[in-house]
């Protein structure tokens, strides 16, 4: 009888992996285009593409739109009314500072100042809230204008200065790797010192293709996969954060940003406005200037005019164009290392987090983006990573160790279109085989699965990651 079980299971092993080579076959088709119909093409230059399936003259409306993401922004008053209304204080002077290319931005060295890619927020150990005279993220920049008004120069609030510590470990085969665990020390802080039990958590500005679509899958697909209480008993609880919706005042999921913060696209792009580059907008209308901070708030009001710094037109345009960054197409996935990869992928459950493909909704308001078949390998939920990888605040349902999945298709291009990679929420894997390594709570099983791999299996399967 054991050895009729033993046979039976070989089976049904051998039946099961040979249905994945034929799914992996017929799908890697469609998953070479991630974007459907609206992938873009292949460039090693940049990651900004619009959709391919855009008409002729909306692609007028994506470059007009590209150039507020590019081009800096200026103190208020200035003769450029479409180009000023920066700060107070602010991160960046430009979306493409941190976001460059359309990709990440620079990550930062040890022991220097943070590059402007890095933000940080201001966490309370255990509760959702900011720092009593920092506010929620720290601004280390702030406008130089002269004016009767002030008086008093703005200031921006304080530094970062980044430190790595190397961290060394071994595969099950005897290699050896090095990981990098970063430390922060803040510097000149201008309003006095932070409270009691304040924290710094690092954001390293994400790649912005491909949101577009990531914004027009349904929420009900996106719930479907929600598993808080572990129902189904395979070590994966994923949830999505409770967000107000600052359009409708409803509570929604949060697809957006690394603790899935924000539910819109829209909502994502005019909050990165306000908060990285001091930009109101007709979302967030206010100033981030607290209420002692004297001099932030009169250099608001120099110009009472200019009530909003982007006006809708412009506010439509850049968000459209955020819809439309498209991701760029798969390259080798039909290669017998890529599909050994994928096997892989697949076998170490890597798809229980990084669920490979939906269907975006019919309906969604950019048609190119709707009723499109895209692979972008997430589920946008939140899942606990491990202590190593964990804050110390709360962020609505997001706890200190839970992080949204991040999208994969595209991170093999990094390094070729900008020169450097850095991954994770704070830009410390330096690789993707890092990234990977420092997976720990729900995805310790899986990282110990990688780490028991054989050389040529960890490099396939990293091929495989780098084709998607």
């Amino acid at each position: 009888m054991m050895l009729n079980l033993q046979k039976s299971s070989l089976l049904a092993a051998t039946l099961i992996c040979w249905l994945m080579s034929v799914n992996a076959s017929e799908s890697n088709e469609q998953a070479a285009k991630p974007g459907g119909d609206a992938t873009g093409r292949l460039n090693y230059r940049s990651f900004i593409e619009p959709a391919k399936n855009i008409p002729r003259m909306e692609q007028l409306d994506f470059w007009d739109g590209f150039s507020f993401f590019r081009d800096p922004w200026v103190a208020s008053p200035s003769i450029t009314r479409d180009r000023d209304g920066l700060g107070p204080l602010f991160n960046a002077r430009s979306c493409k500072t941190c976001h460059a290319d359309g990709g990440r931005g620079r990550p930062s060295k040890h022991g220097e100042i943070a590059e402007p890619a890095l933000l940080f927020r201001f966490l309370q150990a255990n509760a959702s809230k900011g720092d009593s005279r920092y506010g929620g993220q720290l601004q280390p920049l702030a406008i130089r204008l002269s004016h009767e008004k002030l008086t008093k120069p703005v200031q921006g609030e304080a530094q970062v200065r980044v430190f790595y510590e190397e961290i060394t470990g071994q595969y099950s085969d005897g290699e050896t790797y090095t990981l990098r665990k970063p430390r922060y020390e803040i510097e000149n802080l201008a309003y006095g010192p932070l409270d009691k039990g304040t924290y710094l958590s690092a954001r390293y500005a994400p790649a912005v293709y491909g949101m577009g679509l990531l914004d027009a899958i349904q929420e009900k697909d996106l719930l479907n996969l929600e598993d808080i209480t572990d129902a189904n008993k395979d070590g994966i609880s994923g949830k999505y954060n409770q967000v107000i919706d600052a359009v409708s005042g409803e509570k929604r999921i949060g697809r957006f940003g690394f603790k899935g913060l924000h539910s819109t696209l829209e909502q994502q792009v005019a909050g990165a406005f306000v908060n990285d580059i001091g930009i109101t907008n007709p979302i967030f209308k206010n100033e981030t200037c607290l209420a002692h901070q004297v001099a932030c708030k009169q250099a608001a009001s120099v110009d009472p005019e200019h009530v909003l710094d982007i006006p809708k037109k412009l506010h439509d345009l850049t968000v459209y164009m955020s819809q439309l960054i498209a991701p760029p197409p798969a390259r080798d996935l039909q290669s017998s290392k890529s599909k050994q990869g994928q096997t892989l992928f697949y076998k170490l459950q890597c798809q229980q987090c990084h669920t490979p493909s939906f269907t975006t909704d019919t309906s969604y308001e950019v048609k190119a983006l709707a009723g499109q078949t895209i692979w972008p390998y997430t589920d946008l939920a939140l899942h606990d990573m491990g202590e190593g990888l964990a804050d110390k605040g709360i962020e609505n349902l997001a706890l200190g160790s839970e992080w949204r999945t991040p999208p994969l298709w595209g991170i093999g291009l990094q390094h070729r279109v900008q020169g450097f990679s850095s991954f994770l929420h704070d830009g410390r894997a330096r690789t993707i085989e890092e990234a990977v390594l420092w997976h720990g709570g729900e995805a310790q099983p899986h990282q110990r699965k990688f780490k028991s791999l054989t050389k040529q299996q960890r490099a396939a399967l990293l091929y495989f990651l780098k084709q998607i």
